[in-house]
């Protein structure tokens, strides 16, 4: 349970608070009065208000707006951000986690350039609590990795160093990572040990404290009472009462926990005062959770509620989900023991709906249970059955999630073994500092051994350099060590999904679109295995692990066996694919493996980065007993800032193009291992990468060579598509084709956008049982199909190269053909800017990867759904009226311009689908499908509705006859105006003119 973990964490911003009176108040007022000096003024508001914190919110808040008049009287920098720090910390104990982080983000620039590190660091630390108590866990992450990177730049050990380590602990805490969690507490515990700083026992009493909630989680009692006691004991010693506050309401978490709630009530009684009166509402909300728990456990059932119902708004006020889920499951299970059937209904619904939004296993389980609990009870077994299904279901992902986190805690483990020698390091080099210090004051005071002082210098940084040299091959040892360990467990879930996936595909009655399904993933199975040796590979050149085993074979025959593999992927994507190895037979050194690697990376990711149609060019010579080979494509230029960077790992062009993996990474570092070169050049159309690697005996020692020659035998087991997962053909896609306008309306047109083709297929096979589908690979073709085809719906993904879907969503947008078509943005860049970007350029919704599908289908359903009422409501409309039927501005002065069209050729009989398509600047098929979308009816179905209503408005207020009303409105014959009337109407005309 996550509810207490925040409680400690302000702490970690807190001095150590001694005194908290009126008096200690007035002191540092009358130290303000009578003093100029600013950074004495700064340190005794800083104090007050510390105080204030605690004790008074309201007096805080006027002391922060001092220091604000402070910075503008004395624009004192570090007064500004002192006052945001604060003015952050205000929010974030009235429970206000949105209005905080503006403070805190201000806090942590203005502070860090104004030289004022403490309150950076400190500002960075309560940002990754504030994301970590709603979840977020990735930005959580980010910032506590911030204050870790901050504090190894540090000649000192710093607080930045302890709050990083103890917020990942925090992080790991909240995911049930328990052993790291463990592991990070204490390293921050070891770290604030060696510094001994003037917070001292505050930090040791929050990592007690957490560590004692780590073990109630773990149902350890024991031990978390113990912890529990050396945090009470750590905070009297700085007479830190909100931290004994904490302290007790931790108590009463663990006797919720131990089933002893006629004493947890007595404690959390007691909390819920304390925090009421000072007004901390999010804490005042986890004791009011604790407390209905509690009297759940005592059966009192309508005081649970009571409780319960007040930590709910309170969670939802702070925007903390998770617990507010947690609120609504309590809450059910109260009304389910009170026989309010209806009530507990809507609550384990509410909690269901968050924790499979935040996919939180655990506790989709418990409420599930609960929830079939309910339906048993109102005798619906079958609803019941269906729920205890879906734990099974959810059980088994669970399963997979504790693989998962297998994964996890490995990487993370050798992360965490790798940061235990960095800290080693670190506090060598601080009591070398702290020797250094008391050398030369030594030095000052006595001014006599300066050899003597000049000797252990030298020893102290040889000892030092030793020191550091044997820890860093120690971490070149695990890391490779890890890559090994990782590689293999990858390789077990991955063969596990293979296996299962080949079985399936190998059935003689699967459904297409399931084999098309299970063919995309057989396809990323093989990718993911690719990249995880990639990663194993190129751990070993790091650390020296990868030798060279160079043999004798031949290279000509090598080469060219290698080149033909990638034939027939070229032929896939239309592409001229030309090689020209001329190698003389002869027999020469080199590592067939390394060689293999380097050219099947450069041959894929040029076909891969090429355009369908453009060439490939392969050539290979042997100059100055040297290999050059060069692979060239035409189509996808780089620029000179790419080619500085184009062998990083996972390295992007930019925001539009897909990054470029570790292919290039590991080929570079396999070309170098070698004894070789390799080199990019780009000149519009080409693309050149050059590799030099030498090829005889002379050039490699002993060591490097291997017994035995290279056999042709070997070439034949060449892969035949190596890499080729990593490129997929798109010739089976659907494409633009002239469509019948008039006999194509019957399903609905979705268009797909998406520079990954399995992702394209995939999403294409969730819609295409009821809507007609195409697809575009980025979103210059995607607009030019849009403007073509006129969908009903676009789903497009936002970074794509050529046009982005920013891009593709203003041009859409801003076109009169296509600016009424609703745009999902699919993607995987999550974040509220990224959101609000794509929403700003008229995206109709924003959908984050991984999606859930269900969310998706209802999305495009309510989307299209939304449209048909539109449609309706024009229906039921006599006259046009442009503003109120337009979704937005351009769809306005397209109905402006239309309208205009309509009431001056509406009445002449030749006017046609042609005329009209003409007279708006469209072809008949953009007309017709904008006309569909905005209206329900196509061109001809439009002018003769719009003449009937004309004709219905003339009989109710003219004397013309029927068949003069007919021709008045463009009809050349009475007979077929009098049915398309009837049709409409439900009347004929004189009748209608009668009614009138």
């Amino acid at each position: 349970m996550r509810i207490i973990f925040l409680l400690f964490v302000i702490i970690i911003c807190s001095k150590s608070v001694h005194g908290q009176t009126q008096k200690k108040i007035d002191s540092l007022h009358s130290i303000i009065a009578n003093t100029n000096d600013i950074d004495t003024k700064l340190e005794a508001y800083a104090e007050i208000i510390n105080i204030e914190s605690s004790t008074n919110l309201d007096h805080m808040l006027l002391s922060i707006e001092k220091v604000k008049d402070l910075h503008k009287k004395e624009s004192c920098d570090k007064c500004l951000g002192i006052a945001m720090y604060w003015e952050g910390r205000y929010h974030y104990y009235n429970g206000n986690f949105a209005k905080a982080i503006p403070f805190f983000e201000s806090a942590v620039k203005t502070s860090f350039e104004a030289g004022d590190n403490y309150t950076s660091n400190k500002a960075l630390t309560l940002l990754s609590a504030i994301y970590f108590s709603v979840n977020d866990y990735p930005n959580a992450e980010k910032y506590a990795n911030q204050l870790i990177t901050k504090g190894e730049a540090q000649s000192e050990l710093s607080d930045a160093l302890i709050d990083g380590y103890f917020m990942k602990g925090l992080i790991n805490d909240d995911q049930s990572y328990y052993s790291l969690a463990i592991t990070n507490y204490n390293k921050a515990d070891s770290l604030n040990s060696v510094k001994k700083g003037p917070n001292f026992h505050a930090y040791q009493a929050k990592l007690y404290n957490n560590l004692s909630i780590v073990f109630i989680q773990v149902e350890d009692f024991e031990k978390a009472e113990e912890y529990l006691k050396k945090t009470e004991l750590n905070y009297k010693k700085d007479e830190n009462k909100e931290g004994l506050y904490s302290v007790k309401q931790n108590f009463g978490y663990l006797k919720v926990e131990q089933g002893d709630y006629q004493k947890a009530i007595d404690i959390l009684s007691e909390t819920n005062t304390y925090y009421k009166e000072l007004k901390m509402k999010h804490r005042e909300g986890e004791s009011n959770y604790l407390l209905g728990r509690a009297y759940y456990g005592l059966n009192q059932y309508r005081k649970a509620i009571q409780h319960l119902d007040r930590s709910l708004v309170a969670f939802k006020n702070a925007g903390d989900t998770l617990n507010s889920g947690l609120s609504h499951k309590y809450i059910g299970d109260n009304y389910l023991k009170i026989n309010n059937v209806d009530s507990s209904a809507y609550h384990f619904k509410q909690a269901l709906d968050i924790f499979n939004s935040l996919n939180a296993h655990r506790n989709q389980l418990n409420t599930l249970k609960s929830y079939a609990s309910l339906f048993e009870k109102t005798k619906d077994y079958q609803k019941a059955l269906q729920l205890f299904k879906e734990v099974d279901s959810i059980n088994a992902i669970f399963q997979i999630k504790q693989n998962e986190k297998s994964v996890f805690e490995l990487d993370t483990k050798y992360q965490t073994e790798k940061k235990e020698q960095e800290i080693a390091l670190l506090q060598a080099q601080n009591q070398a500092v702290e020797a250094q210090k008391k050398n030369q004051r030594n030095l000052l005071l006595g001014g006599i051994g300066l050899t003597s002082i000049a000797g252990i210098f030298l020893f102290l940084g040889f000892r030092n350099r030793k020191k550091t040299n044997d820890k860093l091959r120690e971490l070149d040892s695990m890391k490779s060590s890890f890559f090994e360990n990782i590689s293999h467990e990858f390789r077990t879930p991955l063969a596990l999904i293979a296996g299962p996936v080949e079985q399936q595909l190998q059935k003689t009655d699967i459904e297409p679109s399931e084999k098309k399904n299970l063919t995309i993933a057989q396809r990323n199975t093989k990718r993911l295995l690719t990249l995880v040796d990639q990663l194993l590979d190129l751990s070993k050149l790091e650390t020296g692990h990868f030798k060279l085993k160079v043999q004798q074979g031949d290279l000509g025959v090598f080469l060219k066996s290698l080149a033909s593999s990638f034939n027939y992927l070229a032929q896939e994507n239309n592409q001229t694919y030309t090689v020209n190895i001329d190698v003389p037979e002869n027999t020469y050194y080199f590592d067939a493996d390394a060689v293999e690697k380097i050219v099947t990376n450069l041959i894929s990711n040029a076909i891969k980065f090429s355009p369908n149609g453009e060439a490939i060019e392969i050539t290979g010579t042997i100059q100055d007993q040297k290999l050059q080979l060069s692979i060239k494509n035409s189509g996808a230029p780089l620029s000179q800032e790419a080619l500085q960077t184009i062998f990083n790992r996972f390295e992007r062009i930019d925001e539009q193009t897909a990054g470029t993996g570790i292919g290039l990474a590991l080929s570079k570092e396999l070309v170098v291992l070698h004894k070789g070169t390799i080199q990019a050049h780009s000149k519009d159309p080409w693309t050149t990468f050059t590799m030099t690697v030498p090829v005889t005996e002379a050039a490699f020692s002993e060591t490097e060579k291997a017994k035995g020659v290279i056999s042709e035998t070997a070439f034949a087991n060449l892969p035949r598509r190596q890499a080729g997962a990593e490129t997929t053909s798109i010739q089976d896609e659907i494409t633009i084709e002239e469509i019948d306008i008039f006999s194509k309306d019957t399903q609905p047109i979705l268009l797909i956008i998406d520079d990954n083709a399995d992702l394209r297929t995939y999403v294409s096979s969730l819609f295409e049982d009821t809507y007609t589908i195409y697809m575009a690979q980025d979103g210059a073709e995607g607009f030019d199909i849009a403007s073509s085809v006129v969908p009903d719906l676009i789903i497009t993904d936002l970074m794509m190269p050529k046009d982005d879907g920013i891009t593709l969503t203003r041009n859409c947008k801003t076109t009169e053909a296509t600016s009424h078509i609703p745009i999902v943005m699919l993607t995987a860049k999550a974040g509220d800017e990224n959101q609000l970007l794509g929403l700003e350029n008229g995206a109709d919704a924003y959908i984050s990867k991984p999606f859930n599908t269900e969310i998706l289908k209802t999305t495009v359903h309510n989307l299209l759904d939304t449209r048909k009422k539109l449609q309706e409501r024009f229906s039921q409309e006599v006259i046009l009226i442009p503003k109120d039927m337009a979704v937005n501005s351009v769809d306005e002065r397209f109905l402006d311009n239309l309208k205009e069209v309509v009431d001056t050729q509406i009445i002449e009989s030749d006017f046609t689908t042609e005329s009209f398509a003409k007279a708006l600047g469209m072809s008949r098929m953009q007309l017709h499908r904008k006309l569909k979308a905005l209206t329900g009816l196509s061109s001809t179905e439009f002018i003769r509705s719009q003449r009937l209503k004309l004709a219905a408005q003339l009989l109710k207020k003219s004397e013309i006859n029927v068949s003069q009303v007919g021709y008045a409105v463009g009809f050349n014959n009475h007979s077929y105006f009098t049915k398309c009337f009837k049709e409409q109407y439900g009347v004929s005309p004189s009748d209608y003119a009668k009614k009138s």
